[in-house]
């Protein structure tokens, strides 16, 4: 079994978490610098040789009665308290609480993988939208999963995959490390993106757009779970709404969380071509 890498330079949630934490708390990792990492295979082979369910902890996720595994103690060396290192560390050993509102949604909506066949799960972190994508696609669908971190996608991505889909032949899934500018080369067209917590600042809003212009396919649909605002960084629904409508996409809610933390989710698709200015 082969899986390729490509590396470059509130109360409305259904989701039952089976342990106290979500948050990583593990051995510290140091990541190489993604600009010069290269493309290498992982079979699943070898990564049984290195890793092993008896090593790992691993928490579970109850969403709409289907369970989600995803290993329990990682976390990333860094000397800031925030979250996020910008450019280096971008929060993906974390699960946030977007990623588990659009989790339900997808349960809610399974329709949505009817007539799917490539999926994008950017900025996936634990990997758990792709999973499920993986969970409610034909067998023969191409699963693509991304992250800006290499260690993350390999000690904690892959990880959570083997877990929760076993190791049974397939050759259609990937992982491909880098920043969203630096990896169109290595993407697809995609019928499906879902993606969560990824429009926190203007900045990423913008490489964001040009992906979509480059990667939804003509009638494809993506999904974005996210805080409405994101305080102190200029991001979120509001602003990432304004930018779509500017490159004619569509832009719909289809579903808020209206107290606590305000968090939405939008449909997105193509009203028309356009580019990035």
């Amino acid at each position: 079994m082969a899986f390729k890498f490509n590396f470059f330079g509130d109360g409305s949630s259904n989701a039952v978490v089976e342990t106290q934490s979500m948050q990583s708390i593990s051995d510290e990792l140091i990541l190489p610098d993604p600009k010069k990492c290269s493309y290498e295979t992982f079979s699943m082979k070898q990564m049984n040789e290195t890793k092993s369910d008896k090593q790992q902890e691993w928490k579970e996720l109850s969403i709409h009665g289907s369970s989600y595994y995803h290993l329990a103690k990682m976390s990333f060396n860094k000397t800031s308290n925030s979250d996020l290192v910008p450019s280096v560390y971008e929060g993906g050993f974390e699960i946030w609480e977007c990623t588990i509102d659009l989790l339900n949604y997808l349960h809610s909506h399974h329709e949505i993988f009817n007539k799917t066949s490539s999926v994008l799960d950017l900025g996936c972190g634990a990997g758990l939208l792709g999973i499920s994508a993986k969970r409610f696609t034909p067998d023969n669908s191409s699963i693509h999963f991304q992250d800006f971190n290499y260690d993350v996608l390999e000690n904690y991505t892959l990880q959570n995959y083997h877990k929760n889909c076993g190791n049974h032949e397939i050759h259609n899934v990937e992982f491909i490390a880098g920043d969203w500018s630096q990896i169109s080369m290595k993407l697809m067209k995609y019928d499906l993106i879902l993606s969560s917590e990824t429009i926190y600042n203007c900045q990423s809003q913008k490489k964001v757009i040009k992906l979509l212009l480059d990667h939804l396919a003509p009638c494809g649909t993506a999904y974005f779970a996210s805080k409405r605002h994101y305080f102190g960084v200029g991001g979120g629904v509001v602003d990432f709404r304004e930018l779509l409508y500017l490159h004619k996409f569509t832009c719909e809610i289809v579903w808020s969380n209206e107290t606590g933390l305000l968090r939405d989710i939008i449909k997105v698709s193509r009203a028309d071509t356009g580019s990035l200015s």
